[in-house]
């Protein structure tokens, strides 16, 4: 595998590859934007081989299992096993982290590759170092954008937050469990200063809902979180077509 590639992390179920169309998206859209071609592979098998990779490596029970899409410049697409869940479907997980915040951009926007997974890396490194275990990226331009890599998502009431960001997998995914918790999704830039006035800060991806216990000196629950992961879990089968 080259030294620079795009990435995407797809969760399974009994083999089954959940949100394949917007995995397929997601790989398509950084690979125009940052190589020039597109990722032709059909949705349909794309799925099958992230199923046959997942039941090859054990990943047929009742768990969920990850599998890991690396694409490359020349469009050479390698998929590798990359473990098992604790749990079954997109679940809230039992980790509750401090969170720091740091100031920093993606090289070439914000889609997901080996560069971002790196600056993202070094981060990790730099908040376990100050006594926190989740970094929370802002931008240059003030807006905060993702926790431990993935979306961030601040509640106020009713009301759920997030900054724009490039479309992919764990968006969809979220956006369509917010709306089936019966929750309002509010896209624009989420500032730094709104968040010690947020009742909680929640980060979705592949492995599900991480919710963050303090962040800034304030203390955050996770009773949306908890709502918004027991309706992740609903839409399952769902998450198969999507």
């Amino acid at each position: 595998m080259n030294a620079v590639y795009i990435y995407q992390t797809i969760h399974t179920l009994r083999g089954t590859a959940l949100l394949p169309h917007a995995h397929v998206r997601a790989l398509d859209s950084a690979a125009r934007a940052l190589f020039g071609r597109p990722f032709a592979l059909p949705v349909g098998e794309f799925a099958a081989r992230v199923g046959a990779v997942a039941g090859e490596a054990g990943g047929g029970d009742d768990l969920s299992f990850f599998v890991r899409a690396e694409l490359a410049p020349d469009g050479r697409l390698t998929l590798r096993p990359a473990g098992r869940s604790l749990y079954r479907g997109h679940d809230l997980r039992s980790l509750m982290p401090e969170a720091l915040l740091f100031t920093y951009d993606l090289p070439f926007g914000d889609y997901p590759t080996s560069a971002s997974e790196a600056f993202d890396a070094l981060a990790r490194i730099e908040a376990l170092r100050q006594g926190a275990r989740c970094p929370l990226r802002r931008g240059s331009d003030g807006a905060v954008r993702t926790g431990d890599g993935a979306p961030l998502f601040a509640v106020r009431g009713d009301t759920v937050i997030t900054t724009p960001g490039e479309p992919g997998a764990e968006r969809t995914a979220a956006a369509a469990s917010i709306a089936a918790a019966g929750l309002r999704l509010e896209e624009r830039p989420l500032a730094a200063s709104e968040l010690a006035r947020c009742d909680e800060l929640f980060c979705f991806d592949h492995r599900g809902l991480l919710s963050i216990s303090r962040c800034g000196g304030i203390s955050y629950p996770s009773l949306t979180a908890e709502r918004v992961a027991r309706a992740a879990c609903g839409l399952t089968e769902e998450f198969r077509k999507m």
